[in-house]
């Protein structure tokens, strides 16, 4: 006999069955009746009906009642499997048309704020960048050119004709380190991708507070300044004033200011020229926080006279319902150095605040007729939502290592 093959002299009636009480045997059968009349099980009419052909044996595991429960279930189970099958494809239908929907309003939903007004045209801070009428200097207006790129990755400010004023975390941070002097370059002009000049560092000088601790904590003790030294002098742009006395900026809060630099809107925006948006733009705020004389705990040559300050101002809203920075907020929390006082929640028509790329460009305020730098852009909050405080260095209270540093050659020392 070979495996597999059933041997021709044994019927297949006498295949073994399972051992069960003769009362509940129902013989399997080959299309012909049982030779012995048993009582009747209530299986047995299911069993006349489930008839196999001699042709095809009977495993005994699969006696007529177990054909009749495999059967069933099995009719169940694809019952059940054909159910679920429509309740998934359902679900997933529902599920792509939410997708859908969702996809369909955040198209036609306005972008969100950054760093300027929804309700005035971008390209409006581009043309105060770059005073293009009606923002000329001669209608009052700062000269923006003296705001400057430092090497593609922050701003900064002429304040000498061979001297740019800038954030210390842009030449020091401490995830990128110490960048060394010839491998910054500084850029003139209102598009840093096609500037109308650049000038080689010859030296880069960082305040030594911000050198002894340049992290998140030693932001809020107004360190955040640092000084470049350039090899030859800047053609066709007049520096800038600076405050080298806090005389100069203690009596301006509630004052109008403009700030500017070369913030990264990429993701927003596009100029379209080259692969970044690289616009130099400006906006005005109200100053809405003065502090000085903050003394890092860390110990640094000269922390006993180059102490820090703060200029602060909030990014107001249109609706004049974002207004962070009003009598009794801002005290504790994120920002909670930031000291409390008063602010206005009327939003200016060119209303605006810094976002990142602008790290080190100025902030203006006009004192005795002059647009003079009393700050420059240092952090805040970056997402440049209404509401959003910007915190600049104050320039006045590092004049004395300004002039440490430049000495007698800069105006203003």
């Amino acid at each position: 006999m070979q495996p597999g093959q059933w041997p021709n002299q044994q019927p297949p009636a006498q295949v073994p069955t399972p051992q069960v009480p003769p009362s509940q045997v129902i013989q399997p059968h080959y299309g012909q009746q049982p030779t012995q009349q048993q009582p009747q099980s209530p299986l047995q009419p299911l069993a006349h009906l489930l008839q196999i052909p001699p042709s095809i044996p009977l495993h005994p595991a699969y006696s007529t009642q177990n054909i009749v429960y495999v059967q069933v279930q099995q009719r169940a189970g694809r019952s059940k499997k054909f159910w679920l099958w429509v309740a998934g494809g359902i679900s997933v239908f529902f599920i792509i048309m939410i997708l859908a929907l969702g996809l369909i309003i955040w198209a036609l939903l306005p972008p969100p704020e950054f760093g300027y007004r929804l309700d005035v045209s971008s390209s409006t801070y581009e043309d105060l960048g770059a005073n293009r009428a009606p923002y000329l200097t001669d209608e009052g207006y700062p000269d923006f050119s003296t705001t400057v790129t430092v090497s593609y990755f922050g701003s900064g400010v002429l304040i000498g004709d061979r001297w740019v004023l800038t954030a210390g975390h842009v030449v020091l941070d401490k995830e990128y380190g110490e960048e060394q002097p010839g491998d910054w370059v500084v850029s003139v002009g209102t598009d840093y991708e096609i500037p109308d000049a650049t000038y080689e560092v010859k030296r880069i000088f960082v305040h030594p507070g911000w050198r002894a601790d340049f992290s998140d904590i030693g932001l809020e003790y107004g360190i955040d300044i640092a000084l470049i030294e350039l090899y030859s002098p800047v053609l066709g742009v007049t520096p800038a004033l600076w405050a080298n006395s806090t005389t100069v900026d203690s009596g301006s809060l509630d004052a109008l200011v403009y700030s500017s630099g070369f913030g990264d809107y990429t993701g927003e925006l596009d100029d379209g020229y080259g692969d970044y948006y690289s616009q130099r733009r400006a906006w005005a705020n109200t100053l809405d926080r003065l502090s000085f004389g903050l003394d890092l705990p860390t110990d640094y040559a000269g922390d006993d006279e180059w102490m820090g300050g703060l200029v602060i101002y909030d990014f107001d809203s249109p609706d004049g319902d974002s207004n962070s920075l009003e009598k009794g907020k801002n005290t504790d929390g994120l920002f909670s150095y930031v000291g409390s006082g008063d602010s206005d929640s009327v939003a200016l028509p060119l209303e605006g605040t810094s976002v990142p790329g602008d790290s080190g460009g100025p902030t203006y305020l006009k004192v005795d007729g002059e647009w003079v730098v009393i700050a420059v852009t240092s952090h805040g909050s970056t997402d440049g939502y209404y509401g959003d405080i910007a915190v600049n260095t104050r320039v006045s209270t590092s004049a004395g290592w300004i002039c440490s540093v430049a000495g007698e050659e800069l105006a203003g020392c």
